[in-house]
């Protein structure tokens, strides 16, 4: 399995659920990962892409956006996706979900969204709140079990 992890971050707390996210996926495979500043328009093939942003403003950063209005829809066509946010823990009606906004954005270039957005929860410093990397870790894995994929076994 070949996995391209895309993401956005301000304070650096997306970063950390993306480089988790990026290390459980790498148990079953090849990955590559990205911040969206420096994502190529022409993604890598891949059997899963996952993006995931900071949301602010009830919705994705301008990075985010430009990005996924930027990148070559040929690339992401077809493709399974999954999108993530960073979020405070208030009502996802009050608080917003970039990560609605990113499964949206890449619904509409082509990709097949393979479940619901999630979002890992920051407190008002902001921090990761407890136990937040090893869920977004236990996502990733659960992801690739819904994909039918397993770990690679040893020769």
């Amino acid at each position: 399995m070949k996995s391209v992890v895309v993401y956005a971050s301000r304070s650096g707390n997306t970063r950390r659920v993306a480089e988790e996210i990026t290390r459980a996926v790498s148990e079953l495979g090849e990955v590559e990962m990205y911040e969206v500043t420096d994502a190529p328009n022409r993604l890598p093939d891949a059997d899963l892409l996952i993006v995931g942003g900071p949301t602010e403003g009830r919705s994705e950063t301008p990075p985010m956006v430009e990005f996924l209005e930027r990148v070559d829809r040929a690339s992401v066509a077809d493709r399974a996706a999954v999108a993530f946010d960073t979020r405070l823990a208030w009502p996802r009606i009050l608080s917003g979900s970039a990560a609605e906004g990113i499964a949206n954005r890449l619904r509409k270039a082509g990709a097949r969204i393979v479940v619901a957005p999630e979002s890992f929860i920051v407190d008002t410093k902001p921090e990761l709140k407890p136990g937040e990397l090893e869920r977004a870790g236990s996502w990733a894995s659960d992801i690739a079990g819904r994909l039918g994929v397993s770990a690679p076994v040893a020769a």
